[in-house]
């Protein structure tokens, strides 16, 4: 475990941007396709609902790569970015967390 350098933390950038595109893009199409009434055209429907769970499933992979990233983080780097460290691989749990709720969303409307 090395100290975090700028390309490492430039990679975290990047993958938080990916995380945050992935999950906006699935979120409107969660609004559009099941909220809205457009869920009564049942092929479409299903069919938006599954690319729905590839684009979840996705981001969820690249969460679990930016985490694991983030714990390669050594305490080189000081106390305060060590504690900052821990506090994103916490929310980054916790945001895999609410992602697998709005799968378990998805599949639970696409059984119906």
């Amino acid at each position: 475990m090395g100290a975090m350098n700028i390309k490492d933390i430039k990679n975290n950038t990047d993958y938080t941007k990916q995380i945050c595109y992935y999950t906006f893009f699935a979120i409107v199409l969660i609004i559009i396709f099941i909220v809205s009434p457009l869920n009564k055209f049942v092929l479409v429907s299903k069919i938006v609902k599954i690319v729905i769970l590839i684009i979840l499933g996705y981001t969820v992979y690249l969460n679990y790569n930016q985490t694991n990233m983030l714990k390669g983080g050594s305490s080189n780097n000081g106390k305060e970015f060590l504690e900052q460290l821990n506090t994103n691989i916490i929310a980054s749990y916790v945001f895999t967390a609410f992602l697998a709720i709005l799968i378990i969303f998805v599949i639970k409307s696409l059984i119906n």
